[in-house]
């Protein structure tokens, strides 16, 4: 087990108990900055203080140090970010997609309570890039789940839009509400989805699109986009802040 387990281990156990940092080090007789250095991750306790702090938090020293799993969400949550660190470099996007899938199942059925409304799969091996439309709407909350989208709208404390905020939802979705404006759109979304680095030409955007070059020209006057000059020749992608909009606005069609 390495040392950063241990101390994430602390820290959830001690925010478990209600314990500041300074009533546990008063509880170990130690200072203040040993403890904040165990959390930290910058060293460990000594092996001498193993028991006294596992007797503070009433578990044993097997829970303390992570070999035994201590049960509540806390601990799941330290499991996975241990499981997340140790995966290779840009592996994690695609593993968070399948628990927030298994957790859209989980919330759809209400904790596996009622009947899953699909064939049942398991998200570790299971293909699960490519899905139809499930929404499930209840007091507690919302999720949905489409294509390759999945959103999860909590239902306390929820948040209504200000007079300034609608006005700029108006402005957004008026700005998208035109036919050729989202043919570009989707053109420009899938023409350079898989790549970070890929801009394309206006003529590659039409044939794509289906429309004259002129008229993604003047589509792309006023659109969020980034550009790059190439030979002379300027290229386009969508801003980043844009990015998650054409798999947003696909929970609007059937």
């Amino acid at each position: 087990m390495n040392k950063m387990r241990i101390n994430e281990q602390i820290s959830f156990l001690r925010k478990k108990k209600g314990l500041t940092q300074e009533e546990l080090a008063i509880a170990l007789g130690v200072t203040n900055q040993a403890v904040s250095k165990w959390e930290l991750g910058q060293c460990c306790p000594d092996i001498q203080l193993l028991p006294a702090i596992a007797k503070v938090f009433e578990v044993s020293i097997d829970e303390l140090m992570g070999y035994q799993v201590t049960t509540g969400l806390g601990n799941i949550c330290l499991e996975i970010k241990d499981y997340f660190r140790a995966l290779p470099e840009k592996a994690a996007f695609g593993e968070a997609y399948r628990i927030a899938a298994l957790l859209h199942e989980i919330a759809v059925t209400d904790g596996y309570k009622h009947d899953v409304p699909w064939k049942e799969k398991d998200y570790s091996v299971d293909q699960v890039s490519a899905w139809g439309l499930s929404v499930s709407s209840e007091v507690e909350g919302c999720t949905g789940r489409k294509n390759n989208s999945i959103f999860f709208s909590l239902g306390e404390g929820v948040v209504v839009p200000n007079g300034s905020q609608i006005r700029e939802l108006i402005f957004m979705l008026q700005r998208f509400s035109r036919l050729n404006t989202l043919k570009v759109l989707y053109s420009l979304y899938g023409l350079t989805a898989m790549d970070c680095e890929l801009y394309v030409t206006t003529l590659e955007i039409a044939t794509e699109a289906r429309l004259s070059v002129e008229e993604v020209e003047a589509e792309l006057r006023d659109f969020p986009v980034t550009l790059k000059e190439e030979n002379g020749e300027l290229k386009y992608r969508l801003e980043g802040a844009f990015f998650h909009i054409p798999a947003l606005l696909s929970f609007f069609y059937k």
